[in-house]
């Protein structure tokens, strides 16, 4: 299933309104590029030093950041770039977003949670370690900028603790599916859903018993549109229950209301590989199932410089990258290499339990100097 959904990120300017402004000393390596020479030193300040975010509030705000120079203001036009980055990365490779000239930039919660999540897992919490980088403008407009054209606010540490988003899908782009292995509740059963408009829907469900029947229903009652099988993997409006084969499990479940088809494949193996893990890339490491959510795999080990990919039953067809931008941690079918950019043990664990919202996760545990 390709993504379903990309939020960009958006940095409004917010209206003007009296903040207490939190600051923080952050312990972190001095920038080789930092000379003021040329231009005053900038103090950044923060309307608070730790947010916890919700998608309840998403449009309210989160945070605000405004920055001053500590000298004379420059007379000539200067571009300013929030950057953002965790303490251990030491700003190697930071968020940065653009501000143009302006000297505040606010976030609502459901944008600040966009950007944290390039740096910390979705769900997780952490510290944030933000900067401004600014520099004259014409020097940027011709693009000839150096070291000693580019210039770093002070420091500040924010702590903060992200959500995972979560995509809504409402009728017609889900199929609910009871069953003998849920009490034929349509209300409460597993779904399959699709993008808007396609009609194919999928979903990775766990059957907990041998012989697992089901209905496919357009809703969540019998009311609403029910499907049955009608023939070899085929199925109508006045079928019988449909069965899976194949005993208890995991299963990749998909259907077509285009061709009135569906198909379903059980999983017997979850792996990572990539040039990323041990061995030249040649090597597939099989993951764990989580014995409270079958839905979800996790491993821990040794990762090197390089691409990663999670793969299912060795199939080509479900291998999982993600698709340039890879901003969101969701993952996609014969997506790009997730990117390991330094050594080091992690954990990775792959969350397929929700249709239309899966998510991959890579925790670092230590790093490899």
């Amino acid at each position: 299933m390709k993504k379903f959904l990309h939020h960009f990120l958006f940095v409004g300017y917010m209206l003007v309104i009296p903040f207490f402004y939190c600051r923080k000393q952050v312990d972190i390596m001095p920038a080789t590029s930092m000379n003021h020479s040329h231009l005053p030193e900038l103090s950044l300040r923060a309307s608070v030093s730790s947010v916890a975010l919700s998608s309840s509030n998403a449009r309210n705000t989160a945070i605000r950041f405004e920055w001053g120079y500590y000298g004379a203001m420059p007379a000539e036009q200067i571009y300013y770039v929030l950057e953002f980055s965790t303490q251990s990365e030491q700003f190697v490779a930071p968020v940065e977003l653009p501000i143009g000239n302006s000297l505040a930039a606010g976030f609502s919660v459901e944008e600040f949670n966009q950007m944290a999540c390039k740096l910390i897992e979705p769900g997780d919490a952490g510290d944030l370690i933000i900067r401004v980088k600014y520099m004259r403008k014409l020097m940027f407009d011709q693009k000839v900028l150096s070291g000693d054209e580019i210039y770093y606010s002070d420091l500040l540490k924010v702590s903060v603790s992200t959500y995972r988003e979560q995509i809504t899908y409402e009728k017609p782009n889900y199929l609910a599916m009871p069953g003998n292995y849920q009490a034929w509740n349509p209300l409460l059963a597993p779904r399959l859903v699709s993008k808007p408009g396609l009609q194919e829907y999928e979903g990775y469900v766990y059957f907990p018993i041998d012989y697992p029947q089901f209905m496919l229903v357009r809703g969540n009652q019998w009311s609403d549109i029910t499907f049955g099988h009608i023939a070899e993997y085929m199925f109508g409006v006045k079928g019988s229950p449909m069965s899976i084969f194949g005993g208890k499990g995991i299963y990749l479940v998909r259907a077509s209301t285009n061709t009135n088809t569906w198909q379903y494949k059980k999983v017997v193996e979850v792996s990572v590989k990539g040039s990323a893990v041990a061995g030249n890339g040649k090597e597939s490491l099989q993951m764990w199932a989580d014995p409270t959510n079958q839905s979800k795999w996790t491993l821990t080990l040794d990762l090197v410089a390089g691409d990663c990919w999670f793969s299912i039953n060795q199939d080509p067809d479900l291998l999982l990258g993600n698709t340039w931008p890879a901003i969101d941690h969701i993952p996609d079918y014969q997506g790009d290499g997730i990117h390991i950019t330094r050594a080091g043990k992690y954990t990775l664990e792959l969350d397929l339990s929700i249709p239309g919202n899966y998510m991959y996760h890579i925790h670092r545990v230590m790093l490899v100097n």
